[in-house]
């Protein structure tokens, strides 16, 4: 009698074209990607592949019935950061129809997890002339800045905002944090009134005058937000929650 059980047969698997994928599950939809880009652009990842993997039974991220669950990663954070990924490399427009907020998820993602060519792309094009009728607005520079260690873009930034004749209102305080809100507020305030003729001068209640705007700001801003010489920039580590999340799932 025929064994039933005839195992599949054994055929080797091509050096580069035989790819193996990972599938996640994120806000309750699967995404299923090559996993060699994710070990090739991203630290973290690349070393969660290395740890040791469990039984197999207990891996996940093999298929659709076990796949790894992102928890607290947006789906449309995750979906802008694969496609920046993947038509970076594999596409025509490399990732530029991806809107503004989309790039916004790129940057975020790709800072938590060291991605770090694809952090360079982002911080890139949010801020190219390309960009500019939808480039983020002097305060979410900031903020953004703030958050993901963008130091390049916070003293010209800090400067467009210190020169504005409108002051900061509630709403940006809210988006900029009440300490960076604060530090900006006193940069404003430091102005004085010189004699440039014999004419007397004083100061008046009003709106701020608009020779603020020609005013130079900057050492004042360097000294309160204790800010250095612009430099090399020095991609910085992934965040704490970000690795947390991925060491959280079973390897795979």
């Amino acid at each position: 009698m025929a064994n039933s059980t005839m195992s599949a047969p054994k055929y080797p698997k091509h050096p580069e074209l035989y790819i193996d994928t990972v599938t996640f599950l994120v806000e309750n939809c699967l995404f299923k990607v090559p996993r060699k880009i994710l070990e090739e652009e991203s630290t973290v990842f690349r070393d969660m592949f290395l740890l040791p993997q469990p039984n197999i039974a207990m891996i996940e991220g093999l298929d659709d019935a076990r796949p790894v669950v992102l928890q607290g990663i947006s789906k449309d954070d995750f979906e802008s950061l694969l496609k920046a990924l993947l038509y970076r490399q594999h596409g025509q427009n490399k990732g530029q129809d991806l809107l503004t907020h989309q790039w916004v998820s790129v940057l975020k993602l790709s800072t938590m997890w060291e991605f770090g060519n694809l952090r360079t792309a982002a911080i890139s094009w949010l801020d190219t002339s390309d960009a500019s009728l939808c480039r983020p607005d002097p305060v979410e520079r900031v903020a953004l800045a703030t958050q993901y260690d963008i130091k390049e873009w916070l003293l010209p930034s800090l400067l467009a905002l210190a020169r504005r004749p409108d002051p900061i209102s509630v709403e940006e305080g809210r988006r900029l944090g009440i300490e960076t809100a604060l530090k900006l507020a006193s940069v404003r305030e430091k102005l004085k009134l010189e004699s440039v003729s014999e004419v007397s001068k004083r100061l008046a209640v009003g709106d701020r005058d608009s020779t603020a705007a020609r005013l130079d700001f900057t050492p004042m801003i360097q000294k309160v937000f204790e800010l250095q010489l612009p430099g090399p920039v020095p991609t910085p580590p992934a965040t704490r929650e970000g690795a947390r999340k991925l060491r959280s799932a079973r390897r795979f």
